[in-house]
């Protein structure tokens, strides 16, 4: 039975002294992906913040690997195997693609992490682009990039933002891919999404924020199911 790697129970955040969530419960176990999808921005950044240990106006209780966090930094919360993705992550855009891969960790490596080899295992797409500047990839393949300079410090509870923005059609289903693939290695993967379509790819379970009431959405067959 897979361990439970994130739970979260009676979270309420607050802004302004202004209510943000209020009373939100929800889980992911190892090796799972769920989302969580607000149409409200503030919603989801509140979220997103209370998540990372950015939001330190909130109470309740987050759990990571069965340590409480509620109270501890985002600095903190990294030690514990959290991490966050997006297109800028970690990235250098005047180094090519494999001098991002290979920039120092200190300071951010828990160790356990991928290697250079692994790396281009799971994503062959940047083998070709190794010598290539970063800035010259697409959004999507920059957030992939970024994706695997996470990996390569040993963190294996991924938060993503809004991924639906800069992953176009055309390589969708070559991320959903890497992502099952991670899935399979015990990572989990947690994807803070206004878009439920396309969480709807991705994800096992979805948590769908409406007006400080959650609903769950078990996903039991994919749109694009994946072959191979």
């Amino acid at each position: 039975m897979h361990k439970t790697a994130l739970e979260v129970r009676n979270l309420h955040t607050w802004n302004n002294h202004q209510p943000i969530i209020q009373d939100l419960s929800l889980y992911a176990k190892q090796g799972e992906t769920i989302a969580l999808v607000s149409s409200c921005k503030s919603t989801q950044s509140s979220l997103l913040e209370s998540l990372l240990g950015i939001n330190q106006h909130r109470k309740g209780s987050i759990r990571i690997h069965q340590t409480e966090t509620i109270h501890l930094s985002s600095e903190q919360m990294t030690w514990l195997g959290v991490a966050f993705c997006s297109k800028a992550t970690g990235l250098d855009f005047d180094l090519s693609c494999e001098e991002n891969l290979l920039l120092p960790l200190s300071g951010l490596s828990l160790g356990g992490g991928l290697s250079l080899t692994e790396i281009y295992d799971l994503f062959p797409l940047l083998t070709l682009y190794k010598d290539a500047p970063c800035s010259r990839l697409s959004p999507g393949e920059q957030h992939l990039l970024a994706l695997a300079r996470v990996l390569r410090t040993g963190a294996d509870i991924i938060i993503f933002h809004d991924l639906h923005i800069d992953i176009c059609p055309a390589i969708l289903p070559y991320a959903i891919k890497v992502l099952t693939q991670l899935k399979n290695r015990g990572y989990t993967l947690i994807l803070n999404e206004s878009d439920k379509t396309f969480a709807a790819n991705l994800a096992d379970k979805i948590y769908c924020l409406q007006n400080n009431d959650v609903r769950l959405s078990v996903i039991h067959q994919r749109a694009h199911p994946i072959s191979g």
